[in-house]
């Protein structure tokens, strides 16, 4: 039988200097997006600004879960309300043709528990993921450091610059990937552009998971791959993705089967080493949860408006899933701030669905 990683709080080992290095980020990342409202006349989300698209729909806790599965918010089945937001990872909108990181944040409604401490006025549980399995930068000083070098460089650059630096990127990054290795900072700038619905998402830092520690995973379900078998990439024009994505969801459902990898060695599965992937083979991601979007307009005014108003934050958290590694705890701050900046700038208040409901078509 095998071992799982039981949680314990001694698991999180802050770095020494972590307090500075959180308000460092944090500055960066304000300052940041007072440049990019400055560029372009609206104040975005910190990352990931440019919306592809804003959907509502169910996530489905399975029956039957193995014990060590069946932890949190996932220790019965039950159905979630759920909204469900896709976007590019540039902390400005920049053509979809700069395809670089891209991003898919859960944020599961009406959940009960106890709250993690300082977002206690929330009333979800948020994933924020990404395309690859691990982060791109061990801890939340390497993350700082990767930061100025990529994401902090957008708003300073001419679109055509980065365009052609994202294309220059992709070429090489593809050329490194044939010989079997990869550089984490070409994959920020460059990736193939793929259909939004098509991609793997990844929480990349762990996470608690009640009695345990995990990382989680949105992969598209074989039905969804099926359908998506017969439709044309992405094109060349500036929204392609958020084209793609509005075409597919107007009559099609998607559907992602939420998985979970526990932690079964912290010393080859580090929980404050970010960027490094935990192995599947040691430890295969497990289906225990089916998130679905039915048919429906993915993206429309009404739902850009609503999405300058909605926060997506590792911290809107319940204890139980308590977001580990010193990445996590410094972005946790770092989001909230730049939220604050975004709703003053625009003059919004925050949006905190309690249902689908809440969310406009």
């Amino acid at each position: 039988m095998t071992a799982y990683v039981r949680y314990d709080a001694s698991i999180e080992q802050p770095l020494a200097d972590e307090p500075a290095l959180m308000r460092e980020l944090e500055t960066m990342m304000v300052d940041l997006a007072r440049l990019v409202r400055k560029k372009h006349g609206h104040a975005f989300h910190g990352t990931h600004a440019k919306l592809t698209g804003l959907a509502t729909g169910t996530f489905e806790v399975l029956p039957d879960l193995a014990p060590e599965l069946a932890q949190g918010l996932f220790a019965r089945p039950r159905r979630y309300d759920a909204v469900v937001r896709l976007a590019p990872g540039a902390p400005e909108p920049l053509t979809d043709q700069a395809s670089g990181q891209r991003g898919l944040s859960v944020k599961v409604m009406g959940v009960e528990g106890m709250r993690l401490p300082g977002f206690e006025e929330t009333a979800s549980q948020d994933w924020v993921l990404g395309l690859d399995p691990a982060f791109t930068a061990a801890t939340a000083r390497d993350f700082l450091r990767t930061f100025r070098r990529t994401g902090a460089r957008s708003p300073h650059l001419p679109e055509p610059a980065i365009l052609t630096l994202s294309r220059a990127a992709r070429g090489v990054e593809a050329a490194l990937e044939a010989v079997g290795t990869a550089a984490p900072d070409l994959k920020f700038f460059g990736r193939p552009p793929a259909h939004p619905f098509a991609e793997r998402f990844y929480t990349q830092a762990a996470v608690r998971y009640g009695d345990h520690v995990a990382k989680l995973a949105a992969i598209p379900a074989d039905d969804t791959l099926a359908a998506l078998a017969g439709v044309a990439p992405p094109g060349s024009d500036r929204d392609a993705f958020r084209h793609a994505a509005v075409a597919f969801l107007a009559d099609c459902p998607v559907v992602y089967d939420i998985k979970v990898q526990l932690c079964t060695d912290l010393a080859a599965m580090p929980v404050e080493d970010a960027s490094v992937a935990w192995d599947e083979g040691e430890s295969p991601y497990r289906t225990v949860a089916r998130l679905t979007l039915p048919p429906q307009a993915a993206w429309t005014p009404a739902r850009a408006a609503y999405d300058d108003r909605l926060a997506f934050n590792p911290g809107h958290s319940l204890l139980t899933h308590r977001p580990l590694g010193s990445i996590i705890r410094a972005r946790m701050q770092a989001y909230r701030a730049t939220q604050r900046f975004r709703l003053a700038a625009n003059r919004l208040t925050a949006a905190e669905p309690r249902s689908s409901l809440d969310v406009p078509e």
